[in-house]
């Protein structure tokens, strides 16, 4: 038995008009080649499809369920030969997308949507890197396009990119910590008697760093800034957190933000990319994260967990 997407066609076209006579008009064939059709595949299958009502034709169980699944398959060999129409056209088939730990994911999210609604066929790959570990996925070829690369290292001939903004930072510990009775901006001897909050830099080829952690002073390793907030918050250890993901604990006191001599500068975040030869997905998301709107929504408060 071989059932074709011809024969798939005219049963549930059948099944949505309801006569041989409709179907025909609507597939521009004649009814008795709709019924042999339908006739020849009742017999490979060796059950009815539909109960034959005068000139109504109503579905049986057995018809339902073929119906539905002809949908189905019907549905899924017009998406494959558009998405291979799609490929062969230049599209590709997966775009990388590294993001620096310290932007916010969500405010991708209506991106993502809309990528998926015009370039069906490419999968999105999203993945987050730390301090230059942003950089070294581009470099090592495992990023595509990289969100908030930090500062600029100018190191790639094949790698461009722009400066998108700043990532400011504030000291922001537990209220109940004791650094926190501190009336004077904290020195450095203050800060080293307590544990660092860190997050590993992701890098695998370029010298790793660490955002801030004093010589001789004890280190804390968070997995993310959703982790290493809430360790701020109870008090385990100190550091500096982005401005924008600090402020919402700040405003409602879980946190308290500290003058300190040695402060921590903003950091550039730029948009980069590999230079190999554009294609149109790639080319689509690098001309949407250009937007000085979006930037700001990039640098805003993560969602609690």
């Amino acid at each position: 038995m071989f059932l074709n997407t011809q024969t798939l066609l005219v049963i549930v076209t059948l099944a949505e008009c309801k006569t041989f006579t409709s179907a025909a008009e609507r597939l521009n064939r004649v009814p008795t080649a709709l019924s042999y059709t339908l006739n020849k595949a009742e017999s490979d299958l060796g059950v009815k499809l539909f109960h034959r009502r005068g000139k109504a034709l109503e579905l049986t169980e057995a018809g339902y369920y073929f119906v539905k699944n002809s949908l189905s398959i019907l549905s899924q060999l017009y998406d494959l030969q558009h998405s291979t129409q799609r490929l062969a056209s230049g599209v590709e088939p997966l775009i990388r997308i590294t993001l620096n730990n310290i932007i916010n994911p969500q405010a991708l999210f209506e991106l993502i949507r809309e990528s998926l609604r015009h370039f069906p066929q490419t999968q999105i790959a999203l993945t987050t890197d730390v301090h230059d570990g942003v950089w070294d996925a581009l470099m090592d070829k495992r990023a595509d396009i990289a969100v908030g690369a930090p500062n600029q290292l100018g190191l790639f001939d094949d790698i461009v990119s722009e400066e998108m903004g700043n990532a400011t930072w504030v000291f922001a510990i537990s209220p109940a910590h004791p650094l926190a009775k501190i009336q004077h901006p904290l020195s450095q001897e203050d800060l080293r008697a307590y544990p660092a909050i860190t997050i590993p830099d992701t890098s695998r080829k370029l010298p790793p760093k660490v955002a801030w952690l004093l010589r001789g002073q004890q280190e804390l390793i968070a997995p993310d800034y959703h982790t290493k907030i809430k360790m701020h918050v109870a008090g385990l250890g100190i550091g500096f957190l982005p401005r924008y993901f600090a402020q919402p604990y700040i405003d409602d006191g879980r946190l308290v933000a500290l003058p300190v001599e040695i402060t921590k500068i903003p950091t550039p975040l730029h948009l980069a990319w590999a230079t190999h030869p554009p294609q149109p997905c790639r080319t689509w998301w690098l001309k949407q994260l250009r937007d000085q709107a979006l930037w700001a929504q990039l640098m805003s408060p993560l969602a609690e967990s």
